[in-house]
């Protein structure tokens, strides 16, 4: 199943969330131009209905990046950066269309040492 896991940086927690390139193959067509919005279901089982990815222009190379939900998400699960997601893409096991994921880590230091929450 594809996925990817990313530490989030101020960027990402404020603005919107850069993705791996090389992950857009497994989002839906992007038409070029404007946002595109689908379905992204937590695992608390929420769906975030208007999660949105869109390619910038203009750096050296495009880059996909998330955005409209994805603010809601952040604020939703109070990520700050440090935190990790972890997105994947599930196949529905009815008709083979694809459920995206994520999942949130929060980053807690206690006693000089990192651990790891899970979603929450």
């Amino acid at each position: 199943m594809p996925s990817f896991e990313k530490y989030l940086t101020e960027v990402d927690v404020k603005k919107q969330v850069a993705i791996p390139s090389d992950f857009v193959q497994h989002l839906p067509d992007y038409e070029g131009g404007r946002t595109i919005t689908f379905p992204v279901h937590d695992v608390s089982g929420k769906v975030w209905e208007n999660f949105g990815y869109y390619i910038r222009k203009g750096d050296d190379y495009p880059k996909p990046v998330f955005q409209k939900d994805w603010h809601k998400y952040v604020r939703d699960k109070r990520l700050r950066p440090g935190d990790k997601i972890i997105f994947r893409v599930e196949r529905n096991g009815d008709n083979g269309a694809p459920i995206y994921t994520i999942a949130a880590q929060k980053k807690i230091e206690l006693l000089g040492s990192t651990i790891w929450s899970s979603e929450f």
